[in-house]
C-alpha cells in the first residue's frame, strides 16, 4: 500500500469521527461454517480486556449483494472509526466481520448459532431480508444476542422476533402508506396497477398499499407478484398497459424496476413508474441508462444533505471507498452507532444488559436515517421527515423539487 493510499485511508477514519460523536451525544435518558440453528449454550461473554466482535449478518452475493455490500461497508466504518478513537468500554478493540446469508434464511439461522456460540458478540446488526430475520430471530433471542435489523421491511419482525429482536429501518407500511399519499392526493392518480415481489418484504408493502387505496377515490385496475429475480415482465407490461393506468407502483428491487422500464419502452409506454425504497440504487442507473429517467421513490436521506450528521457520513464513506453510500448504508450505520453507545454505556457488561439499555435508550437518536425512538418492542416509532421523495433526473438520483 502507497503512503498517498495509506493517508487517504486514515484520513477518511480519522476526519469522520464528528459522525460518531454527533450521533453517540444525540441519543438521551464472508463464509459460514456448518452449524445447527439451535443456539449453543454461552456460559459468559468475553472476558475483560478482551475484544469485541460487532458482525454484519446479510446477503453479500446474489441478487441483493450490492444493496448488502453497502451495509457491510457502513458497519465496518463504524468500527474503524471507533477503534482509531480508542475503540469501546475502556479501550477494548472492536472487531468487524461480515456474514454472507445469500438471501437464504437457513443460511442466515446458521450464521445466527455460529454468533451464538462466540462469547465476544453481543449485538449483531442483521438482517436486510424479512424472511431471513426471523428465521435468525428465534436463535439470537435464545442466546440473548440483540439483532438489530438494518433493512427488513416486513410487518411486526420485533414482535414476531422477541425481546432481542429490534430495528432502526421503519416497518414497511409507513413506507406504503407515504407513497399512497404522494401519488394519490398530491400528484393525483386515481388508476393505478402494481407490480410487486413475491417476498415477504413484497407482499408486506402490497398489503399495506391496498389498505390505504381503499381509503380513497382511487382503484387498483390490477396486480401481480412477480420474483425479486425474474427478467422477462412482457407479459405484465402487456397486461398493464392495456388497462391504461395513470401510474405504475413498484414494490420491487431495482433490478426488476431497470428491466421493466426497459421493456415498457421497447414497446413505446411511457407511464409514471413510482415505488419502494428497493429502486433506490446507483446500479439502477448503470443498468438501464436513460429508461430509467423519471423513476420516483423514497430514501432515508440525500448524499447531498447540508444535514451535519449525514453529510459526514457521506464524505467519510467516499473517501474509504470511493463511492456514495446506498440506502441500506444509511441504516447499517445507524444500527453500529446505536450498538456501540450501548455497548460504551454498560461497559460491555453482558448481552442482557446491551439489549435493556437499547430499549430503554433508544430515544430521539440522531442518526444518518433521521430521528430514530424505538418503541417498547423495538419498533422504529413513525417521525415527521422520515422519508426523503427522490428521482431519476438526468441520469442521476436527487430529491423532488414540487
Amino acid at each position: 500500500m502507497s503512503m498517498k493510499t495509506q493517508i487517504s485511508k486514515w484520513g477518511a477514519i480519522l476526519g469522520a469521527f464528528v459522525i460518531l460523536a454527533l450521533m453517540l451525544a444525540s441519543c438521551q435518558p464472508a463464509a459460514t461454517p456448518e452449524a445447527t440453528e439451535a443456539a449453543p449454550e454461552v456460559e459468559e461473554t468475553a472476558a475483560v480486556g478482551e475484544p469485541i466482535t460487532l458482525p454484519f449478518v446479510g446477503p453479500l452475493t446474489g441478487p441483493d449483494g450490492v444493496d448488502g455490500q453497502g451495509g457491510a461497508k457502513a458497519v465496518e466504518l463504524a468500527v474503524n472509526q471507533t477503534n482509531a478513537s480508542g475503540g469501546v468500554c475502556g479501550g477494548r478493540q472492536l472487531v468487524y466481520k461480515a456474514h454472507d446469508t445469500k438471501s437464504d434464511p437457513k443460511e442466515g439461522a446458521n450464521i445466527a448459532s455460529l454468533l451464538c456460540g462466540d462469547t465476544s458478540v453481543f449485538g449483531a446488526v442483521a438482517d436486510y431480508n424479512s424472511s431471513v430475520a426471523l428465521a435468525e430471530a428465534p436463535v439470537f433471542n435464545e442466546c440473548k444476542i440483540s439483532q438489530v435489523n438494518y433493512y427488513a421491511a416486513a410487518p411486526d419482525i420485533p414482535k414476531k422476533g422477541g425481546p432481542y429482536t429490534m430495528r432502526v429501518y421503519p416497518p414497511g407500511q409507513n413506507m406504503s402508506i407515504y407513497l399512497a399519499d404522494w401519488m394519490i392526493n398530491q400528484k393525483g392518480y386515481k388508476k393505478l396497477a402494481v407490480i410487486y415481489e413475491n417476498t415477504d418484504y413484497g407482499k408486506g408493502l402490497f398489503d399495506a398499499f391496498v389498505a390505504e387505496v381503499e381509503k380513497t377515490d382511487a382503484q387498483i385496475l390490477a396486480s401481480e407478484a412477480v420474483l425479486k429475480e425474474q427478467t422477462d415482465l412482457s407479459a405484465v407490461i402487456s397486461k398493464f398497459k392495456s388497462l391504461e393506468p395513470d401510474a405504475i407502483v413498484g414494490m420491487i428491487q431495482y433490478q426488476v424496476g431497470a428491466y421493466w422500464r426497459m421493456q415498457a419502452r421497447d414497446i413505446g409506454w411511457e407511464v409514471p413508474l413510482y415505488g419502494s425504497d428497493g429502486l433506490f440504487a446507483p446500479e439502477i442507473i448503470k443498468l438501464a441508462g436513460e429508461a430509467v429517467e423519471g423513476i420516483r421513490t423514497v430514501a432515508a436521506y440525500s448524499v447531498e444533505s447540508t444535514d451535519p450528521i449525514v453529510s459526514a457520513f457521506v464524505k467519510a464513506f467516499r473517501e474509504a471507498y470511493g463511492e456514495n453510500p446506498n440506502n441500506p448504508a444509511g441504516y447499517a450505520y445507524d444500527a453500529s452507532t446505536a450498538i456501540i453507545r450501548g455497548l460504551n454505556e454498560t461497559n460491555c457488561a453482558s448481552r442482557e444488559a446491551l439489549q435493556q439499555w437499547l430499549l430503554a435508550n433508544i430515544k430521539d437518536f440522531k442518526g444518518v436515517t433521521g430521528t430514530i425512538t424505538l418503541d417498547e418492542y423495538g419498533e422504529r416509532a413513525f417521525a415527521p421527515g422520515m422519508y426523503t421523495p427522490i428521482e431519476i433526473k438526468d441520469g442521476a438520483w436527487v430529491v423532488v423539487e414540487e
